[in-house]
């Protein structure tokens, strides 16, 4: 994790030949990704002050230089023109004023954060209150709505989820993404019910117990599952395992590691079905089967 600021200045370092060959100007941000796409690169040994060096050529950016592969790895900006679009456009993201969703300006800019490990993102922005009665602190990405010239818009709860120091960034982004993951976890499982529901007829019937034949303690214990509401998606599985249940399989199926989860022909059983749940494999266990 870097600031814009800490990669300026930087020596651009060539590992083919091991020298040097100029620093970084400046960065060139895409607004719209929210990434550093171009380094801006100035140099007195070469020709260079139109130079620049797009995100993917770079190797690494690290305390004391940033690193290519070879000083071709550097263009000229009039052969990209994406790097003179977005430089055209003129994002800075420093120094620019600080504006809520529905319209209030709080503050402005300092530096910006950005994960020095390929991608390049920014991932938070320091915040300037206008005023000491609001609190300063790292703006994180998830608050951002637009880079703007002249505004960096932001969600309009940004304040309660400024982050104090830039060693937090990391941690808050690990918290966002096993939200973000159980989220999709959620989304998926649901996307794969509906899917499931669309193949599975809706008039199968659960084979419902006879009372009458039931023994005293085991009446029991059905009234008592009677009087337990199932969830929409245990009753779902319960209704999909019933169709299923006998069907033949007209097509092996294979686990994630390879394994065979059913032989061509064989009858779909419990066992087969808790199978092919656990390997994500239920939707192509539905897809083929016959009887």
């Amino acid at each position: 994790m870097k600031t814009a600021q800490q990669i300026i200045g930087l020596p651009v370092v060539s590992i083919f030949d091991g020298n040097e060959i100029g620093k970084v100007k400046n960065v060139i941000v895409n607004a719209s990704k929210g990434t550093i796409d171009f380094f801006v690169i100035d140099s007195g040994i070469r020709s260079l002050s139109g130079g620049v060096i797009p995100a993917d050529r770079v190797l690494g950016i690290g305390e004391y230089a940033l690193t290519i592969q070879t000083p071709d790895d550097i263009s000229d900006i009039v052969k990209i023109p994406a790097a003179i679009e977005l430089m055209q456009k003129n994002i800075t993201v420093r120094g620019t004023r600080v504006l809520t969703r529905k319209g209030s300006l709080l503050g402005q800019t300092g530096d910006f954060y950005v994960n020095d490990e390929e991608t390049y993102n920014i991932t938070g922005v320091e915040f300037i209150p206008a005023n000491s009665d609001t609190s300063s602190g790292i703006i994180p990405r998830s608050s951002i709505i637009t880079f703007g010239k002249d505004l960096l818009v932001v969600q309009d709860d940004f304040i309660e989820k400024l982050i104090k120091s830039p060693s937090a960034i990391e941690h808050y982004q690990e918290v966002e993404k096993k939200n973000n993951a159980v989220v999709d976890t959620v989304a998926s499982e649901s996307e794969e019910l509906s899917i499931l529901d669309n193949i599975i007829p809706d008039d199968t019937e659960l084979a419902q117990p006879d009372d009458n034949i039931l023994p005293e303690t085991l009446q029991s214990e059905v009234q008592d599952t009677k009087d337990h509401e199932l969830s929409a998606a245990e009753l779902f599985e319960q209704r999909q395992r019933q169709y299923l249940l006998g069907k033949k399989v007209t097509k092996t199926i294979y686990g994630l590691s390879g394994q065979v989860i059913v032989q061509e022909g064989e009858s779909i059983t419990d066992q087969i079905i808790e199978a092919a749940k656990e390997n994500g494999k239920l939707i192509e266990l539905v897809m083929n089967y016959e009887g």
